[in-house]
């Protein structure tokens, strides 16, 4: 399989004339397979910097329109998934006062990065591995080597076992307080987990609502005694009921156990954890903690040239946290092509 470039390279091209030794010298623009070329054609790259940003949602587009602005040739590799496309409404971002939905969030930041020459790539990323230079991906697809990447794959949202969970997503099923408390103040809720995740959000609900109960689905609760403690102190329930099913015609009215019992509530906040893109990261030998990528606060990795970003790296989740280390990653990653500060001369020049 040929490795490709899916962007415009600038070549010069030197040609042997058949018959002599004469020399005649040519620019080119394009892109050039080895095995394509006539023996007598010797090519010489005059090389721009390639990025590979995987993971097409806030942070990955972030970091895209930073490096396509500095002219860095720039593949944002997004198979169409990610979890902001998933999202019905935000309003807690900023510039959309009267809220926007994941959808239309991903395709405006999509839009921004492709006005500065950013390329999606709709392919899945399956291997990552260095080079003598640089790094080679490979997707279901095809093959490309560039010269730094940036992972912002985010993260899946691990579901509980509970039928018919996500039909209600966006419907009163949540994966973040810190995202969703706002629209179920004075409201019923629970929280489904065990560990010390759940009681954090079962915890922090009840800034919004003082109904918050704490469900299981049939595991101890296993939080460190602290948190156990803070949870009895502030007279959350916690029922350990195993969960059957999810009911509601126009959203979430309640959530029915294997005993037929229902217990009412309006929004279900799941806080199982995340599983997060690391077996990138550790293709590279890249350290993760749990389901998370381990990075500087520049957002760099433990590889040269290789920055996280995101919901991959953990913290609080939300758009504008993404979208600041999306920028942060790209930002450092240019200095470190360049080693100098950043600077952007698109700006410099307006």
């Amino acid at each position: 399989m040929a490795v490709k470039s899916h962007f415009v390279s600038l070549w010069l091209l030197r040609e042997i004339k058949p018959g002599s030794n004469e020399a005649v010298y040519r620019a080119d623009v394009g892109t050039h397979e080895t095995q394509d070329l006539s023996p007598q054609i010797v090519l010489y790259n005059i090389h721009m910097k390639d990025v590979a940003i995987i993971g097409g949602g806030p942070a990955g587009l972030s970091a895209a329109i930073y490096t396509a602005r500095a002219d860095k040739r720039t593949l944002v590799f997004d198979d169409g998934g990610g979890t902001t496309r998933d999202v019905s409404r935000m309003e807690n971002v900023y510039g959309f006062p009267d809220g926007v939905t994941g959808p239309e969030l991903v395709d405006v930041g999509q839009e921004h990065a492709e006005k500065y020459g950013a390329e999606r790539i709709a392919e899945e990323v399956v291997r990552i591995g260095r080079t003598d230079d640089g790094f080679e991906i490979e997707t279901t697809v095809d093959e490309y080597t560039v010269d730094g990447v940036i992972l912002a794959t985010g993260a899946e949202y691990e579901r509980p076992a509970i039928a018919d969970v996500e039909a209600y997503e966006g419907q009163g099923v949540s994966y973040c307080v810190e995202c969703d408390a706002y629209f179920y103040r004075d409201r019923p809720v629970a929280v489904v987990g065990d560990g010390n995740y759940a009681a954090t959000e079962a915890l922090m609900l009840l800034d919004y609502t003082e109904d918050v109960r704490l469900l299981t689905n049939g595991s101890e609760f296993d939080a460190d005694p602290e948190l156990q403690a803070k949870v009895d102190a502030a007279e959350i329930p916690v029922r350990t009921d195993r969960l059957d099913r999810l009911v509601g015609d126009d959203g979430l009215d309640g959530i029915v156990t294997t005993d037929d019992e229902t217990i009412a509530v309006d929004g279900l906040f799941v806080a199982l954890g995340t599983a997060g893109g690391t077996d990138l990261a550790e293709m590279l030998g890249i350290p993760v903690d749990g389901d998370e990528i381990v990075t500087d606060p520049d957002q760099s990795t433990a590889v040269d040239r290789v920055y996280a970003a995101g919901d991959a790296t953990g913290g609080h989740q939300q758009i504008a946290t993404s979208v600041g280390e999306g920028a942060r990653a790209a930002i450092n990653l240019l200095e470190e092509f360049r080693g100098a500060d950043y600077v952007d001369y698109k700006k410099v020049e307006a």
